[in-house]
């Protein structure tokens, strides 16, 4: 019998935080606590998404005063589901008009896509018994082949001559983003020389750029570890390793804490 064993880019950033917390999440998924920073990201997100299809539509940007109403009911609108500011609203605001502005005359200027927000779905290996597939959702497809993420960071880390070179460098070695898209690219041309991915950092009215180049030992070592993943989704175990060295591992961020390690704490916090 034949297995399909599906792995979103996501879920082998959730087995880094913690391999119990994604098990938890595969059996019962539980909506995050929207908070200011999903917000800050998500409506920069979707103000560039409208630039960058209007850019494949008309060949330019949107006009700026069109985008800039745009952007403000794209706030309104998402600031309705906030549920936990960690800044004020009016802070929340202020980041996010600067860091789209940032990139409308920083970075639009310079890209031209040929696909955004396209999920894949491809085959990272096959035997007798299952099938492994790896599916993702780049942001951007620029048109020399570049694949671009946009990421919008905390404020108190939006300093970008403050330790950005060592963030930079671990992400050159450790991001796996990079590795899941730049594989999907090269089995979609089924052309395996190394693809690059740019990490756009947007901090506070400032960009930094983090460029990543993955090839083929890259993505061989990509397929041990979904291998490694796929053996422990088959697995007969009750539960996976926990992770408590890491940050995830706290009531604030856990969805699944009270049922996981906060179980066993009077009133659910350890500290």
């Amino acid at each position: 019998m034949m297995t399909d064993i599906y792995i979103h880019q996501s879920d082998l950033n959730q087995l880094e935080l913690c391999p119990e917390s994604l098990r938890l999440k595969y059996r019962e998924p539980v909506p995050e606590r929207y908070n200011s920073d999903l917000s800050r990201g998500n409506v920069v997100h979707a103000a560039i998404e409208e630039v960058g299809r209007h850019m494949m539509v008309h060949g330019e940007a949107t006009p700026i005063n069109i985008i800039e109403r745009r952007l403000e009911e794209l706030m309104e609108a998402d600031f309705a589901n906030v549920e936990w500011w960690k800044q004020k609203q009016d802070t929340t605001a202020k980041h996010i008009r600067a860091n789209f502005e940032a990139w409308y005359w920083g970075v639009a200027p310079e890209l031209m896509p040929i696909a955004i927000e396209e999920t894949f779905r491809v085959l990272l290996e096959e035997t007798e018994t299952r099938r492994i597939w790896l599916t993702g959702t780049p942001d951007w497809l620029n048109h020399d082949g570049r694949l671009l993420d946009w990421k919008n960071p905390k404020p108190k880390n939006m300093e970008p001559n403050k330790g950005f070179d060592m963030h930079a460098r671990e992400m050159q070695k450790t991001d796996l983003q990079s590795t899941v898209y730049t594989y999907a690219r090269s089995v979609e041309l089924d052309e395996w020389s190394p693809k690059r991915f740019d990490l756009c950092l947007l901090m506070n009215g400032e960009v930094g750029w983090i460029p990543i180049e993955r090839g083929p030992a890259d993505w061989e070592a990509l397929k041990d570890k979904c291998r490694a993943l796929a053996d422990l989704i088959q697995a007969p175990l009750s539960v996976w390793p926990h992770r408590w060295t890491s940050w995830y591992c706290n009531p604030d961020w856990c969805n699944h804490w009270a049922e996981c390690r906060g179980k066993h704490y009077d009133g659910g916090a350890a500290w």
